[in-house]
């Protein structure tokens, strides 16, 4: 985490929060969990920390309470924090023996939704709309491969092979190492940003610090920032793109088995939900970027 964030404010200003959040750290790395687990659990700790100026293992059971009814009352983003926070607080009653308190959480309900798609049209639309090379080869990249956004901020020259035509993703979430066919149209892309913005180990770099990755967040800006002038309507994110590489491989006629591989998912059944997105017919097609250029699509 960067030291501007709110878990840094939490360590400064609540006592044995840094210590706590120190060991929770640990024992979430020995139980595997990504490093996107640790930032979504801790931060929504941290404001809890903040709220109380004491650590959650030291908070009783009606504060508890008392704050997750006000999560649920903020109008921004708090069913995403409410989420997050209890269940990082259910492995932290759970890795700490605190049963009394692990026991009093609310169960969260999962609600089965579709993700958002974008049709062929509008990713042409989304590829044309920034002015960058750097950014429309960002966004090719991680719809015609599916990658998501930790192993697209963590991708280094080295790992990516443009004579073969491959990804190596290294540090994916379920730590599984795996290679990704990319389509010509990227690794020209690629060819192109790297002669002209010349990045030193990253394949995206932060446009302020030379030979460190892009972080997420200004993915995330560019993106939006990409969409609004695309006129596109949907509420897309940057795992829209890799929700539609799914949906559109499947479309050309992948296996499910390969497009599973190819995602980096550990369970058959998380791919199977863009089975109930994708419209199947008989047309077999391979390649993302190769299928969404022919002629009509423009």
């Amino acid at each position: 985490m960067s030291k501007n964030t709110i878990y840094y404010e939490a360590c400064n200003k609540v006592a044995g929060f840094q210590q706590m959040g120190e060991e929770f750290i640990r024992k979430l790395v020995i139980n595997d969990r990504a490093k996107s687990t640790h930032e979504n659990y801790l931060r929504q700790m941290s404001k809890l920390a903040l709220y109380y100026n004491r650590t959650p293992l030291e908070i009783e059971i009606g504060e508890l309470e008392e704050y997750l009814y006000y999560l649920i009352q903020k109008d921004t983003d708090s069913l995403s924090s409410f989420k997050h926070l209890v269940y990082g607080l259910r492995k932290l009653y759970q890795l700490f023996d605190k049963e009394e308190l692990h026991l009093s959480l609310p169960s969260i309900k999962r609600v089965n939704k579709l993700p958002v798609v974008l049709s062929k049209q509008e990713v042409i639309r989304l590829l044309k709309a920034p002015a960058r090379i750097l950014e429309k080869v960002m966004f090719a990249l991680t719809y015609d491969t599916g990658i998501r956004i930790d192993e697209l901020t963590n991708l280094l020259i080295s790992n990516v092979d443009l004579d073969r035509g491959q990804l190596h993703v290294r540090q994916s979430k379920n730590k599984k190492t795996r290679y990704i066919t990319m389509s010509s149209h990227a690794v020209r892309g690629i060819k192109k940003h790297i002669a002209l913005n010349d990045p030193k180990d990253y394949l995206f770099e932060s446009p302020t610090r030379r030979g460190m990755p892009i972080s997420k967040t200004r993915i995330r800006i560019l993106l939006k920032e990409a969409v609004e002038k695309a006129g596109i309507k949907k509420d897309v994110c940057v795992h829209t793109l890799r929700h539609t590489y799914a949906t559109h491989q499947l479309e050309a006629g992948q296996n499910i088995m390969v497009l599973k591989d190819s995602l980096g998912h550990g369970d058959i059944r998380t791919t199977l939900i863009y089975l109930h997105i994708a419209q199947l017919d008989s047309v077999h097609k391979f390649g993302c970027m190769e299928s969404l250029y022919q002629r009509g699509n423009e």
